[in-house]
């Protein structure tokens, strides 16, 4: 009673001109729990993590995300996937049939992770040379199944990415170039989402560019350390640096229940 009062108090009145109107400043608090391509690819695949400069085991994510779907309250659950067509810009096995695109002669050198830039054929974009990976329909480009599947529905989205051939996509909302969005702001929006906790592969790439737009559309953005890894340690770093000037908060998954709490049990 005393805690009402003082919100009733302080937080949801205002004062017009001539009357009192009682304005709510509280809307119901949405959760949602984006799952980042945890794909056989990144845990043993063509690009497994375990194989990049940070040497990161993919599957270590697992048990923390399986955790949070079985014991935290979250209103919504996406899972993405990078679900490339063959021919895809990000394929360094490709680079030779995109040469006419390519903006010097230094890709005749490049080597997987290296950067190019391609002038077409549809954008200027740059972009990292990846081995061939998460091919659309293949064993590798599946969620891993240790993972906990939720079937699909409302509440639970399934997000394809990348698969346009002509440029890469690493957030789950939009490609790299922002010129085409996924359909994921719009089933947040529809399920009035207002926080989003962020997890999976890789932190560096898919899911620093996720929580990013995240940010950018206004949901409050959590990404949960422990249920991520990355390709390297520098890249890491450097979206932890991004993180902060986009005001994203960097939580451990033991804590997402108490955060979940405090903000319901906020009065503003």
């Amino acid at each position: 009673m005393k805690f009402f009062l003082i919100c009733t108090l302080i937080g949801i009145i205002s004062i017009d001109a001539n009357t009192f109107t009682t304005v709510s400043h509280r809307t119901k608090n949405v959760f949602a729990l984006l799952i980042i391509d945890v794909q056989y690819c990144f845990i043993n695949g063509s690009l497994a993590l375990s194989n990049s400069p940070a040497q990161h085991n993919g599957a270590d994510v697992i048990p923390s995300i399986n955790h949070l779907i079985q014991t935290a309250p979250f209103d919504v659950i996406t899972y993405s996937l990078d679900w490339h067509p063959v021919n895809h810009i990000s394929f360094i096995d490709n680079l030779h049939d995109r040469r006419e695109y390519l903006t010097d002669e230094k890709h005749q050198t490049s080597k997987v992770f290296d950067k190019v830039t391609y002038t077409g054929p549809k954008h200027e974009t740059e972009q990292v040379l990846w081995p061939t990976h998460c091919v659309e329909n293949t064993k590798e480009a599946q969620l891993h199944d240790d993972l906990i599947h939720l079937p699909e529905s409302p509440n639970v989205i399934y997000i394809r990415k990348g698969t346009d051939p002509d440029i890469d996509s690493y957030s789950a909302f939009a490609d790299n170039n922002r010129n085409h969005m996924t359909p994921l702001h719009k089933k947040l929006q529809s399920q009035n989402v207002t926080h989003v906790f962020v997890t999976g592969l890789a932190l560096d790439y898919c899911v620093g560019s996720t929580a990013i737009d995240a940010a950018l559309f206004n949901y409050k953005t959590y990404v949960i350390e422990d249920a991520c890894r990355g390709v390297d340690q520098r890249s890491i770093n450097a979206r932890y640096t991004q993180f902060l000037d986009y005001g994203i908060q960097v939580v451990h998954s033991n804590e997402v229940m108490d955060i979940m709490d405090d903000i319901n049990n906020t009065c503003f």
